[in-house]
């Protein structure tokens, strides 16, 4: 396969040179266009090239947005912030620690 895209990249003050370039299609625009991210990047037309990483940032915004707080959600989903049950939880998971965590809880938050 020639390659056909050898930069420069569009965005001012790109210093990337060594990257792989990708061209803004028709379909690139559009999905741009979708996130407004073109606010950011008025200049920024079809037919014009993007390093990698600037693709990456401005075409597949919404897409790596989504997968980020698809991470982000998943990763909270589990966190417990309930007294009882995060103490049963510890519990649960070593017998050991039974009563460790309200020795704990007093041990930081004196009774006066």
């Amino acid at each position: 396969m020639i390659k056909k895209n050898f930069g420069p990249c569009s965005v001012v003050n790109c210093t990337n040179s060594n990257a792989l370039f990708r061209k803004i299609t028709e379909y690139a625009y559009q999905k741009c266009q979708e996130t407004n991210i073109l606010e950011t990047y008025p200049y920024l037309e079809i037919g014009m090239q993007l390093c990698h990483p600037h693709y990456c940032k401005i075409v597949e915004f919404k897409h790596n947005h989504d997968k980020n707080k698809q991470k982000k959600n998943s990763k909270s989903d589990s966190l417990e912030l309930e007294f009882q049950k995060f103490e049963k939880m510890i519990e649960e998971t070593n017998s050991e620690l039974k009563g460790f965590f309200l020795s704990m809880v007093n041990a930081i938050i004196p009774k006066e």
